[in-house]
């Protein structure tokens, strides 16, 4: 596989690294509008992984054709970025969330891909790769204790509702199997968060009360807080009809405290018959190896990651989201 990674800092390193260690890809080329970034690329991947073809060119150097592309550049001209790799006739492109700085961005950029022929485009909301989450979708749709109608929570800090919590909105969708969504009530937090991209960007804190459907069944509903005036990372909170789940993905641990699936006692008596918590340790991978699974999985075949049209109503129910804000943006400065 000829592959392509588009934007040579942080993000474009990582899934280099793990370009690098899969067996799928022959040959990589990085490419960048600044030639510092590709020498620190040039730098920090000169001796990761195994021995393989690899290339760092600026945009007027691009030519050939290959198999895959990674566009792991900013967001604010997705769709122009696509033109301009379309001409190498790309059969998979994975694209870094969020998809564009608008929904009118993304829809557009929906739009024009879904037609062309024999592509198929990822996006990179890659949570749903997580054994750990894979597990927990499983526990919660499986245990008695859990049957029904599920509240998933999250209370943290600066992590951006940009950054991540497009991650978190399409983490819940994948944990309920839901197909629609609806922001309740929210509102975002008048100061912005900095970014580490620059003066031209920032993101957004707030909190939203979310509803999520199937087949137009109430399937679950969640309180989110990224505050944006807080640096602690924070945790996850699932519950259900007789048990709680608590989820920290930088303590590294679940925490189980359920009722007895034989119980007899009724619903009013909370915290009867309940076990005692169990703790079990999770891991939350490195991105690069979540991009070498995905290249492996595409050479396969398989789809480890949402598609274009799954991801669009994740972006909608982000842009309902940031919509609360008092201030009015045409194209939010998320990245």
């Amino acid at each position: 596989m000829r592959l392509l990674i588009t934007g040579a800092g942080r993000m474009g390193i990582r899934h280099a690294m793990g370009a690098l260690q899969s067996d799928a890809v022959e040959s990589l080329t990085m490419m960048d509008i600044a030639p510092a970034a590709l020498e620190n690329a040039r730098a920090q991947l000169s001796t990761s992984g195994r021995e393989k073809e690899l290339r760092f060119i600026l945009p007027g150097d691009l030519s050939g054709s290959y198999d895959a592309v990674i566009m792991s550049s900013t967001a604010n001209d997705r769709l122009g970025a696509c033109r301009e790799v379309l001409s190498l006739s790309p059969r998979h492109i994975l694209i870094e969330k969020p998809l564009g700085q608008s929904l009118g961005d993304v829809t557009a950029l929906a739009d024009e891909l879904a037609s062309i022929k024999d592509l198929h485009v990822s996006v990179n909301l890659n949570m749903r790769m997580y054994p750990f989450v894979k597990t927990l979708k499983s526990d919660i749709n499986s245990l008695p204790q859990f049957e029904g109608l599920k509240y998933i929570n999250f209370t943290g800090g600066t992590l951006g509702i940009g950054a991540n919590g497009i991650h978190y909105l399409d983490f819940i969708y994948f944990l309920l199997d839901a197909d629609d969504a609806e922001v309740v009530a929210a509102s975002i937090d008048d100061n912005m968060i900095p970014s580490g991209r620059g003066p031209a960007f920032g993101d957004f804190g707030g909190w939203a009360c979310i509803h999520f459907r199937k087949g137009g069944v109430l399937v679950g509903k969640s309180l989110l807080l990224l505050s944006s005036s807080s640096t602690v990372f924070g945790g996850w909170e699932i519950i259900g009809s007789h048990g709680r789940i608590r989820l920290n993905e930088i303590e590294g641990e679940r925490v189980d405290i359920l009722r007895r699936a034989d119980s007899e006692m009724p619903m009013n008596r909370y915290a009867a018959d309940y076990l005692p918590p169990v703790t079990t340790k999770i891991e939350s991978p490195f991105l690069g190896d979540l991009t070498r699974d995905w290249l492996n999985g595409i050479a396969a075949g398989k789809q480890l990651l949402p598609s274009l049209d799954q991801s669009v109503r994740v972006h909608k129910l982000m842009f309902d989201w940031l919509s609360h804000s008092t201030t009015t943006f045409e194209k939010y400065p998320i990245t």
